[in-house]
């Protein structure tokens, strides 16, 4: 049998790719002795290597040639591939993703030759969304301690119809153990600190964003603390093996900390509230959920308190590439307002809604989705965000949002506050524009009833909080 050797050659074998750019090159077919082909296959797609389990994709293939190959004649086949669109190429500690332009030889009877070259491919608008998010630390702990309480019960009881008080005491020590475990690391700091929170503006972001959060605490006591700090990691998370030999491999891809407290006492019935801000850098890796194999991004935030078990909360982010947000809020104006994100259009609509308040059409016709859009496009523009504020000032719109949080604003610190009422932090749900909801003491129980539930109502826009970057809302009590 006739040796068949192929070699593939980019024609840009050191590009950066985009989604759907055409890959270009060659296939170099040479053989010994006269060979039959029924296929000369070329294909591209993509695959992980590290210390986890392989995970892998397809792209787009296509058959070169078929037929037979004279000794000593070489042949070059030309081709052209998109390139795909996710996930980028990755080259990290434990987890590297690379994306390859694949050849195999269709020979009668024998082994197949093959091929592969890799390129590189940029990330660009992602094609995952970040529904897949993995839940927090604190509600997978609760799941998990349910699912063990719940086994051993059942086995507990099982053994205490065997065993008599023997079997009873299986079943004590192990819940007794779990609840001790659970009021230690998660209740007590929780009760210390009064009712503590962290939030985070928004959580998903783009390559170059920053992430603006805030920490807020009312103690019902003083307490003495040693630290408060904020932490944003990218973390990179293998899986090797199966079943008994299961190993989960991570790394810290990218980390940095911010001290927001030193040592410190936080007085009785203060509400301490702490900022903080992190710039997620140009050249970091976007998140990218495989099977098995991921990148994620998250802020913990932590309590150190003396003595005492440290109070935590994770926060999880979905970063994606630098034209993410931009893509994102084109797709979105367009579905609501056929409004492009360019400077041009966003002027035109601002003139669009300039035109409500001359009443050049009824404020009815503009629809609190509309607006939202229009804000969350220029949200990073002050100027364009003030225009498209004054323009809606004092309409009654049909509001919608998802509640976050309530009292963040409370007494003189805010002039939109009622006298007996207060504000709330919400957002809306697509896109995720973060709002302040200002309500009235007649919605003060509705609120108290609706919890971080989705709220309906008339509210009109008063203004915008820069510091925050959230649209000012006064709701209007119903009639």
């Amino acid at each position: 049998m006739g040796k068949c050797d192929l070699l593939i050659e980019l024609d840009e074998p050191d590009r950066a790719f985009l989604a759907g750019e055409m890959v270009k090159g060659c296939v170099r077919v040479s053989v010994d002795s006269g060979v039959n082909c029924s296929g000369l296959i070329v294909s591209s797609g993509w695959k992980t290597h590290g210390r986890g389990n392989v995970t892998s994709g397809k792209g787009e293939q296509t058959t070169l040639f078929s037929g037979a190959w004279a000794a000593g004649q070489p042949q070059e086949y030309k081709f052209s591939l998109p390139a795909g669109d996710w996930p980028p190429t990755y080259h990290g500690h434990l987890l590297s993703i690379d994306h390859y332009i694949d050849a195999q030889a269709k020979i009668p009877w024998a082994f197949d030759p093959k091929a592969s070259s890799p390129f590189l491919v940029r990330a660009t608008e992602a094609s995952v969304e970040p529904d897949h998010r993995k839940s927090s630390g604190t509600n997978l702990a609760i799941l998990m301690v349910a699912l063990v309480v719940l086994v051993v019960v059942v086995v507990g009881i099982a053994a205490t119809s065997e065993f008599g008080w023997v079997g009873f005491l299986f079943v004590l020590v192990p819940i007794a153990t779990i609840i001790a475990f659970v009021f230690f690391r998660k209740f007590l700091p929780t009760y210390m600190l009064g009712n503590p929170a962290a939030f985070i503006q928004e959580d998903t972001l783009a390559l170059g964003d920053e992430v603006v959060g805030e920490f807020v605490t009312t103690t019902k006591k003083d307490v003495s603390i040693n630290s408060i700090t904020a932490v944003l990691t990218c973390v990179e998370e293998c899986v090797s093996g199966s079943g008994s030999n299961k190993k989960t491999h991570t790394h810290a891809a990218f980390k940095k900390s911010l001290k927001l407290q030193s040592n410190t006492v936080l007085k009785v019935g203060q509400e301490h509230r702490l900022p903080f801000v992190f710039r997620v850098p140009d050249d970091a890796p976007c998140s990218v959920e495989l099977y098995q194999n991921s990148l994620t991004w998250s802020v913990e935030l932590r309590v150190d308190i003396p003595r005492w078990p440290d109070w935590v909360m994770k926060l999880n982010l979905f970063v994606g590439p630098s034209d993410y947000q931009s893509a994102k809020s084109k797709v979105n104006a367009g579905q609501q307002q056929h409004v492009s994100g360019d400077v041009s259009d966003r002027n035109m609509m601002d003139r669009d809604l300039l035109s409500t308040r001359s009443g050049s059409f009824t404020a009815g016709e503009l629809t609190f989705a509309e607006t939202v859009c229009q804000l969350w496009a220029v949200r990073k523009d002050q100027d364009q965000v003030e225009m498209v504020v004054e323009a809606v000032a004092g309409i009654s719109f049909d509001v919608e949002a998802d509640v976050e949080r309530r009292l963040l604003y409370a007494g003189d610190e805010d002039p939109h506050v009622d006298k007996d009422g207060y504000a709330v932090w919400a957002r809306y749900s697509d896109p995720r524009l973060p709002l302040v909801l200002y309500v009235p003491h007649e919605l003060g129980d509705e609120f108290e009833q609706l919890g971080r539930n989705k709220w309906r109502g008339k509210g009109a826009i008063v203004g915008w909080d820069s510091l925050h970057g959230r649209v000012q809302i006064m709701l209007e009590p119903p009639r």
